[in-house]
C-alpha cells in the first residue's frame, strides 16, 4: 500500500490519491499513512483514515445516510462477472436492508440483504471494478482506478438529499417546480407564478421519467471535470433537450455541451433564443438532417426520442460510428421493415397474426426494434428495452438504452442475429446504413 495524497479544491471537494497494488488487494481494514499539514481539511480527512476500500465500505454500510452506490467498469487486465452493480437502502418490515442489483449484458438480478449485507459489500469490493460512485447525505464519494492501479478518490460536500427506502418506491422526480423553475417557464411548462400548467402535467412526467431512465444507466458521474458532449436528434420542441442540459449542468455539475438538431429552422431559432436568454452558452440548436450532421467533436451521447421511421436508424448509426458511450432512443412510427414484410412469404403458423392489419403493424414495430437492439449488442453495447412512460401518457412509450461496454463482434450476438435474420428473411435499415467496417460482423 502506497502513500495517499490529498488536495483540497476551491469547491470544497477533497481529492485523495491512493497507490494500490494491481496484483493483490490489501485487506479491507488496512490503514494508510496519514499525510501531514492538514490544517484546513482535518474535519473531512478524518473520515479517510483507512484505504479507499474501507472508506467505500463504511459509506455504504451507513444505511441511514446512503442514497445509492454504483460500481462499474473493469480495471485494466481484469474481467468481471457483472457490467454494473448498484446498491441502495430499502426498508422492509421496519428494517433497513441493502438492495443489490447486478447487471450483465442482457439482464439484471436484484436481491435484498440484512444480516448478510456486510459480507456482500466485501464481495463487491473484492472485484476489480474501475469506478465507484457513492451518493450519500453525508457527501458524495467518487473512486476511479487508473491504468497504473492508482485509486483517485474525490469527496464532495454533503448535499441536501433524502433517501427513499420504500421497496417498491415511487419514481423520484429529478426535476421539481422548485429546482428547475427558470427553464420550465422558458419552455412553457410552468406558469409565471410557479405552477406546472394543467396541459403540461403529462409532459413534465415524461421529462422526469426520461431523466430517471438515463440516470439508471450510470453513464454520468457527478462532479467529473471531463467534458461531455450530447446531441439530441429530432429534438422538436426542445423540452427534453433543455431538461438534459439542466440535469447535467445544474444537478450533476458536469461540463456538458448539448446540441439539439431538427429540420424545423424557425423552431430551432426560437429555441436558440430561449437558451441565450437563460445564459446557457453550451446549449445550442442547429437546423439539419440527422444523416448530414457532422460536428467537429464527436458526441459522447446520442439521444433520439420519437424521430420518425428510419430517422431513428440514422441516429443509431451515427452513435455507433462515433463510438458513443451512451445511445438512447424512443422510436416513433415504423414503416420501412413493414414494407419488406408485405413482400415476403410468412411462415404458415404465423398467418393468424398477419391477417389482422393492427397485428401486422405491431409485429413490424417489434421486429424493427428487435433488430436494432441486436445490432447494438453486436457493436459492443449493453442494450435493454424498457417502458418509457405508461401507455396512458403516450402511445410512443418504448425506449432502447445502449451503453458501450465492449468491442464489436461478440460471436454469441452475431450468431443470434444471423439466425433471427434468416428466419424472418428481412434486412433491417440500420444494417444498410452501417459502413463496411461494421457490416463485417453481421
Amino acid at each position: 500500500m502506497g502513500l495517499r495524497h490529498h488536495l483540497a479544491h476551491t469547491d470544497g471537494s477533497i481529492s485523495a490519491d491512493y497507490s494500490v497494488a494491481t496484483t493483490e488487494n490489501p485487506p479491507i481494514n488496512e490503514h494508510a499513512v496519514r499525510p501531514q499539514n492538514q490544517q484546513n481539511t482535518n474535519d473531512i480527512l478524518s473520515r479517510m483514515d483507512s484505504d479507499y476500500r474501507q472508506l467505500v465500505r463504511d459509506r455504504i454500510l451507513a444505511r441511514e445516510s446512503l442514497i445509492r452506490a454504483v460500481f462499474s467498469g473493469e480495471q485494466k487486465g481484469s474481467s468481471l462477472p457483472w457490467v454494473k452493480v448498484m446498491v441502495r437502502p430499502v426498508e422492509l418490515k421496519g428494517q433497513i436492508h441493502l438492495q443489490f442489483s447486478y447487471f450483465d449484458e442482457k439482464k439484471d438480478i436484484t436481491k435484498n440483504y440484512l444480516d448478510e449485507a456486510e459480507s456482500k459489500v466485501d464481495e463487491i469490493l473484492a472485484l476489480p471494478f474501475r469506478n465507484i460512485f457513492i451518493e450519500s447525505s453525508a457527501g458524495n464519494l467518487q473512486v476511479n482506478i487508473s491504468k497504473k492501479g492508482k485509486a483517485l478518490v474525490n469527496e464532495t460536500k454533503p448535499l441536501a438529499a433524502t433517501t427513499d427506502r420504500s421497496h417498491d418506491r415511487q419514481k423520484n422526480k429529478i426535476l421539481t417546480a422548485e429546482n428547475a423553475a427558470p427553464f420550465l417557464k422558458a419552455v412553457g411548462i410552468m406558469t409565471e407564478d410557479g405552477r406546472i400548467k394543467a396541459d403540461m402535467q403529462r409532459k413534465f412526467k415524461q421529462i422526469n421519467e426520461f431523466l430517471r431512465l438515463v440516470d439508471e444507466t450510470g453513464s454520468f458521474q457527478a462532479g467529473s471535470a471531463q467534458p461531455v458532449h450530447i446531441v439530441d436528434f429530432g429534438c422538436g420542441s426542445g423540452h427534453l433537450t433543455f431538461a438534459m442540459y439542466f440535469y447535467l449542468r445544474e444537478i450533476l455539475k458536469l461540463d456538458a455541451h448539448v446540441t439539439g438538431v431538427d429540420i424545423k429552422s424557425e423552431l430551432m431559432d426560437q429555441l436558440q433564443a430561449k437558451s441565450e436568454a437563460l445564459g446557457w452558452s453550451q446549449l445550442n440548436f442547429q437546423t439539419g438532417y440527422i444523416a448530414d450532421y457532422n460536428p467537429s467533436i464527436a458526441p459522447d451521447v446520442v439521444l433520439a426520442l420519437h424521430a420518425c421511421d428510419t430517422a431513428t436508424d440514422d441516429a443509431l448509426a451515427k452513435g455507433i460510428q462515433w463510438g458513443c458511450k451512451l445511445i438512447v432512443c424512443a422510436p416513433c412510427c415504423q414503416h420501412e421493415l413493414q414494407e419488406q414484410m408485405a413482400h415476403i412469404e410468412m411462415p404458415d403458423p404465423l398467418m393468424p397474426v398477419f391477417q389482422h392489419g393492427i397485428f401486422f403493424e405491431r409485429m413490424g414495430d417489434i421486429l424493427t426494434d428487435t433488430f436494432r437492439s441486436s445490432i447494438l449488442r453486436i457493436m459492443g453495447y449493453r442494450t435493454d428495452v424498457t417502458e418509457f412512460v405508461p401507455i396512458e401518457h403516450t402511445g410512443k412509450n418504448l425506449m432502447i438504452r445502449a451503453v458501450k461496454t465492449s468491442q464489436p463482434g461478440n460471436p454469441r450476438w452475431v450468431e443470434e442475429h444471423r439466425e433471427f435474420k434468416a428466419f424472418w428473411k428481412l434486412t433491417p435499415y440500420l444494417e444498410k446504413l452501417l459502413e463496411e467496417e461494421y457490416v463485417q460482423y453481421l
